[in-house]
């Protein structure tokens, strides 16, 4: 198992923190070293990388310790248990990305501008799955047909090197860190419920009447669940009837008549037009519009199946 602690991704423009610089070898490292230590990290360890490979485990680690003897310094530290890191290792590790995206870049202009491919992975909140990407994955697939595409699906913040993502699509104000990112566009949210709920409990004339019925709330982030509008001096508070672990189950919840839930725009947009839901209180409702990006590790100008992708993205959520 490969246990690391690493720093935000830097690249080659950090180089002066190294302490040792490539410029100073009398030979460069080999590609094919370089991948197989991006290959271990990624992989979580020597055998789970030999067998996604096809090499033997002892393979790689000849790479990796020709690597460190032309370095001179120890990249990963290796017990009986697990494989960890060092400091060194996560700044040779971003810089060997760097290469190896430039080198991708480099081969795709050497084959003539033909078009992306590759493997290309993705990880999102299962919502965004659901109602935004997949039903368009049909026309990335045909516009890129030789792009390899894995979709993902996790609710929470992911280390992009732990969960081998390429790009994290990720809905909220993103923490400060290092981490390259793309703002794709934002969302509004929907206060929302059944007719059917709303016939047998009561159609709210004013907010101050969501007090007399009940809320479908998210078990995180517990902020979704309070409800500010216009004018009024305070939160409303709505009893509780349901609580759920992701968005796609509260939206569930409430479409079989368990209560009300405010929901970012894409989740219901459809349910409201089929009339399956009905808006409660448009533009009263006060909650910042939810920011929608991608983090990814790899510059896009190395990966020009990633830069695509994202393009195509933000088209989907402007």
């Amino acid at each position: 198992m490969l246990t690391a602690n690493m720093p935000p991704a830097i690249f080659c423009e950090n180089r002066q923190e190294w302490k040792w610089s490539l410029q100073n070898l009398h030979e460069l490292p080999r590609m094919g070293d370089l991948s197989a230590f991006v290959g271990i990290v990624d992989d979580g360890g020597f055998a789970e990388s030999a067998r996604h490979r096809g090499v033997s485990a002892s393979t790689l680690s000849r790479s990796v310790t020709r690597l460190e003897q032309q370095l001179g310094v120890v990249l990963l530290r290796r017990t009986t248990r697990f494989v960890e890191i060092t400091p060194e290792g996560a700044a040779v590790l971003a810089a060997a990305r760097d290469i190896l995206d430039r080198t991708e870049c480099l081969q795709e202009i050497a084959n003539g501008g033909q078009a992306p491919a590759g493997p290309l992975r993705v990880n999102a909140p299962v919502p965004f799955v659901l109602h935004v990407l997949a039903p368009r994955l049909a026309e990335f697939r045909t516009r890129y047909p030789d792009i390899e595409l894995t979709v993902d699906m996790t609710d929470t913040l992911v280390d992009l090197i732990g969960s081998h993502a390429d790009v994290a699509i990720r809905l909220g104000r993103l923490p400060d860190s290092g981490m390259l990112h793309r703002p794709l566009g934002v969302t509004a949210w929907k206060l929302v419920a059944t007719p059917d709920y709303l016939n047998r409990r009561l159609w709210p004339e004013a907010p101050a009447d969501l007090s007399k019925l009940e809320q479908v709330r998210f078990a995180t982030p517990d902020h979704i669940n309070t409800l500010r509008f216009a004018g009024q001096p305070g939160s409303i508070i709505v009893p509780p009837s349901l609580t759920a672990g992701n968005g796609e189950a509260v939206r569930q919840l409430v479409l079989g008549d368990l209560g009300i839930a405010r929901f970012s725009d894409f989740m219901v947009a459809e349910d409201i037009a089929a009339g399956r839901l009905v808006e409660l209180f448009p533009g009263q409702l006060e909650a910042e519009p939810l920011e929608i990006s991608a983090l990814y590790l790899t510059r896009i100008s190395g990966l020009r199946r990633l830069g695509v992708f994202l393009d195509w993205q933000g088209t989907l959520t402007r």
